[in-house]
């Protein structure tokens, strides 16, 4: 007997180990310009790049399981004089993309453009997010985000794989100044 309870009392402890692991990890940008929220478990920090005027941070999977699969986020200062784009602007990409660019809201944020390509068995999914002047509305910057993520075959982990990804650009939060 007390050895079972010893035993159980041991995989509680490993289990409330294991959910300490996989406890939600929050980026903040040293600029403090985005934050979001990931299992760090589930994705590391790949690559951040922090200058001024300029935020690249790459967040990819750490489960061999899921293939390749990763979300970027890089934020970018509108240069003076330069314009975000229209959809007429990204005629260009579509053809050479062979895909269609739309425009509408994302994530809670609005004008939106949004296309997804697939090359070599990785589809991704870009959004290229206006960021708006609270003072006068204008767009001073522009966020991207791509999702890349793989083929698999087994469907149940690649709905696993989608919900944390999903759940990581749900918790995007563009930070005010």
């Amino acid at each position: 007997m007390k050895k079972t309870i010893a035993v159980l009392l041991a995989v509680m402890l490993a289990l409330c180990g294991m959910t300490a692991l996989a406890e939600p990890k929050t980026y903040v940008d040293p600029n403090r310009d985005i934050t979001f929220t990931y299992d760090d478990a589930a994705f590391e920090i790949a690559q951040e790049d922090v200058a001024d005027d300029e935020l690249l941070v790459v967040l990819a999977s750490k489960k061999p399981e899921w293939g390749e699969a990763g979300v970027s986020f890089h934020l970018e200062d509108l240069e003076d004089g330069q314009k975000f784009p229209t959809l007429a602007d990204f005629k260009d990409v579509e053809e050479a993309l062979h895909t269609t660019v739309t425009q509408g809201e994302w994530n809670g944020f609005k004008d939106v453009f949004m296309y997804d390509t697939t090359a070599e068995g990785v589809t991704t999914q870009a959004f290229i997010v206006p960021v708006y002047d609270k003072d006068d509305g204008d767009v001073e910057d522009i966020l991207t985000v791509n999702i890349n993520v793989s083929r698999l075959d087994d469907e149940e982990t690649g709905m696993k794989r989608d919900d944390e990804i999903s759940a990581v650009v749900g918790s995007l939060k563009l930070l005010d100044d």
